[in-house]
């Protein structure tokens, strides 16, 4: 199967209206190739995200919605002369449209919400997909740093030489700690440039694994936890006491889950 002709069915997949026989087929597929199978993933987190983000519109604001929608719906034509009946439409009003017109105050307040439904699914579509940029971004800065003779600038295992080396280097104090009792000891610190900006990274080693963990102020940072698997690293990223985190590496999620309890 080819896989351009395959997204709009992987799309069907992960909202249940795939016929059993084909969805075994699609499902097959998209596990089959890793292209598909991220695409898949993207759509799943998006769709996670979309259920996490879904709130109840307080019933205020639902009764003003309602009202206004009321109010527009029994407006006469510029220069048609109203005459108020007990109804509450115009006597030249046909039957036909007093009859309908408290369907057509429904069908308002359906065409509202698919509305405000879209414009929350581009925005959550566009955060995913600007995590995604920088999850990529910083996936490269942690293999470019792999290759290097060393991952770090400054070397140590005290948190009292990295903390101060960033001093004078950045426009902020990242937070640097000694986790080597829960089994994440600290390699040392570097600068990098992630997402237009520079940012501190420090390294920890998990067992015989490179951790890479970033840091900045919180901006464009997410605003709960994020995680993804691409090209088959870990990448988190997480908030905290207004600061953005990302950590990256070949350990698995659950690894860099602890991680993020200890930070």
């Amino acid at each position: 199967m080819r896989c351009e002709r395959l997204r709009d069915r992987i799309g069907m997949l992960v909202d249940g209206e795939l016929p059993s026989g084909e969805r075994d087929a699609v499902s097959a597929h998209a596990a089959d190739c890793p292209e598909c199978g991220r695409y898949r993933d993207d759509l799943l987190r998006v769709r996670r995200h979309l259920i996490q983000a879904r709130q109840v519109a307080p019933a205020r604001l639902a009764q003003r919605l309602s009202s206004r929608l009321a109010v527009e719906a029994v407006r006469p034509a510029f220069g048609e002369e109203v005459l108020p009946t007990r109804a509450g439409l115009p006597r030249s009003a046909p039957m036909v449209a007093r009859r309908l017109a408290p369907y057509a105050r429904y069908a308002a307040v359906i065409l509202v919400a698919c509305a405000l439904s879209v414009a929350g699914t581009s925005w959550w579509a566009q955060r995913t997909d600007t995590q995604g940029r920088v999850s990529r971004d910083l996936l490269s800065a942690h293999v470019r740093a792999l290759i290097q003779d060393s991952p770090v600038q400054v070397a140590s295992l005290d948190t009292h030489t990295v903390k101060p080396w960033f001093a004078g280097r950045l426009d902020y104090s990242p937070a640097v700690k000694d986790l080597a009792a829960e089994g994440f000891q600290l390699v040392g610190g570097r600068l990098d440039y992630i997402d237009g900006r520079r940012v501190a990274a420090l390294v920890y080693r998990r067992r015989l694994h490179q951790i890479s963990v970033f840091i900045w102020p919180t901006g464009n940072g997410p605003t709960a936890s994020y995680s993804a698997r691409v090209d088959g690293y870990s990448v988190l990223g997480w908030s905290k006491a207004n600061m953005t985190y990302w950590a990256v590496s070949d350990v698995g999620e659950g690894d860099l889950r602890e991680l993020e309890a200890l930070l």
